[in-house]
Order: C-alpha cells, then sequence, then structure tokens
C-alpha cells in the first residue's frame, strides 16, 4: 500500500530528518492531486537546437557535428523520430557510425534505431537487433520490433523466426502471446 511505502521509505531512507521530509513533499506526491511545487519543471527550450539539427540533417547534410554526445535521451528520440521514415543504406551507416546508434546503452535510443534501420532493411542493425531482442523481454520493445521485421517480408520474416526462435523460451507469457500472433501474421 502507499502508507506501507511511505513506512519504509521514511524508515530507511529519510530517517530523523525533518529538513528532508519537507523538500520531498512525500505526502503531497503520494496523496494529493496534481504535481507538488518541488516537480522539476521541463525546459520550454529543451529541444532548441534539435530541431535545426534535424532540419539540417533532412536537408542532405552530414551527422557530424550533431549536438548529440551530450544531449538527453528526450532529445535524442526527437531527433530519430524526427528522421524520414525511408532512408538509403548509405545514410544509415554514416548515422550509424558516427552516433554509434547500434551500441547505445540506453534502450529507447536503441529500440528507435532498430526500428528506423530495421525499416530499411539497413542489414548491419541485424545483430544489434539480435543482441536487444535476446536480452530484451519487455513487450513494449520486442512486439514493435518483430512487427517491424516481418513487415519486411522476404528479408525480415526470416530474421524475426530466427531470432524468435531463440528469443521466446525466455520471454514473458504476455510477450509471447503478443508476438506468437505477429509471427502467425494475426497483428
Amino acid at each position: 500500500t502507499w502508507a506501507r511505502f511511505l513506512s519504509d521509505l521514511r524508515a530507511n531512507l529519510v530517517g530523523c530528518n525533518a529538513a528532508l521530509e519537507r523538500r520531498l513533499m512525500l505526502d503531497q506526491w503520494v496523496y494529493r492531486p496534481g504535481l507538488p511545487e518541488n516537480a522539476v519543471r521541463p525546459n520550454p527550450n529543451a529541444f532548441a537546437a534539435v530541431d535545426p539539427a534535424v532540419r539540417a540533417y533532412n536537408a542532405g547534410g552530414s551527422p557530424v557535428g550533431l549536438p548529440y554526445a551530450d544531449s538527453s535521451t528526450a532529445e535524442r528520440l526527437r531527433f530519430l523520430n524526427a528522421l524520414p521514415r525511408e532512408l538509403g543504406s548509405d545514410r544509415l551507416a554514416e548515422l550509424d557510425r558516427t552516433l554509434s546508434l547500434s551500441q547505445s546503452g540506453n534502450s529507447e535510443v536503441l529500440f528507435a534505431w532498430l526500428q528506423l534501420a530495421l525499416a530499411n532493411r539497413y542489414q548491419p542493425a541485424v545483430p544489434a537487433a539480435e543482441r536487444f531482442l535476446l536480452a530484451m523481454g519487455r513487450r513494449k520493445f520486442v512486439a514493435p520490433l518483430f512487427e517491424t521485421l516481418a513487415a519486411e517480408g522476404e528479408w525480415g520474416r526470416p530474421i524475426a523466426e530466427r531470432i524468435y526462435g531463440r528469443a521466446r523460451p525466455s520471454y514473458h507469457s504476455v510477450t509471447t502471446s503478443t508476438v506468437d500472433r505477429v509471427m502467425r501474421g494475426e497483428s
């Protein structure tokens, strides 16, 4: 229960620190509607550097020098999701090489990259997809990637079948139920 959670939090993290208790505003977070005044507000200019970079890249520019390395996950996702859904292998290779997308340790970023790369039949992304699908069990990532592969017909379906054959035993039943339907063409 929330009461038990708060009790544990207070006993094991807050302790007798009244100032910390006031700063955290725990009861407001749990029991009151809306966001407490100590909630971090998003910066309205957070994407100020991303949007022009996307426009420049989409106009044929290079990914070299993009404000990517020091960007947040939200900024990286905004960049990746703003790219054209159809990109040639040369452009995908340049992105992958410059931004190390296939080696991303961030599941959200890697997923966004793999969605784009696999939908464009970018073969060099297949090993990263296989590693990800063998290590990741979350349906929100797994099912769409198998859908993308399956939608790519004679190129993607054999890849999906091979990976799913290895990954299925480690997936939760909710995930396998969804992906089984995808693999049967029922999605």
